[in-house]
């Protein structure tokens, strides 16, 4: 099952070559992810949301009594995810990849379909893999700013990859640091 789903961002992707391995892992998790919201497998789709964001999804919850957020679709019976297509990816930082996503999506009270709507999803590296830690409806990747996620989704990503990522040698403006 993992081979197939890598295999079809292989072959999904014309420019794989050039992409990270952060970006490369960050795509498969949220293709993992969106499979699991096709098929209402809710919980296979929360043990790949980030704990941060579920928390949010809670105290949500136990403020208005419901969880109205993109990121719980397991609330939304009203917008069923049909097919999805990955539009382009971006690594920001150590440890965090935006990736933009269109979406074709069954609206029951329209009784119809939206296609093709832009979505940006925030992936963080927590415990070892990359997990969703939130997504943006409606906009596309060059919409959001590094700045912004790092100063909304503060503690999304383990210390240890960003430590990490201090300790590394690499090229900054041609010299090494």
């Amino acid at each position: 099952m993992v081979a197939a789903l890598i295999l079809g961002l292989l072959l999904a992707s014309p420019d794989v070559g050039e992409e990270s391995p952060d970006v490369f892992l960050a795509r498969a998790t949220l293709q993992q992810y969106l499979s699991r919201v096709v098929r209402k497998d809710w919980d296979g789709a929360r043990r790949l949301t980030h704990p941060k964001a579920l928390a949010v999804l809670e105290q949500l919850k136990k403020r208005t009594g419901g969880q109205p957020h993109n990121l719980a679709p397991w609330a939304n019976g009203e917008v069923q995810l049909k097919t999805f297509h990955f539009v382009g990816a971006n690594q920001i930082a150590p440890g965090a990849v935006l990736v933009q996503v269109n979406e074709d999506t069954y609206r029951t009270e329209e009784q119809g379909m939206s296609l093709d709507d832009p979505n940006v999803y925030l992936l963080f590296k927590s415990r070892g893999g990359f997990l969703i830690g939130d997504k943006k409806s409606g906009i596309e990747l060059a919409e959001v700013s590094p700045g912004s996620v790092k100063i909304g989704y503060p503690g999304y990503i383990d210390a240890q990859v960003t430590a990490q990522a201090r300790r590394e040698p690499g090229l900054h403006d041609g010299k090494h640091r």
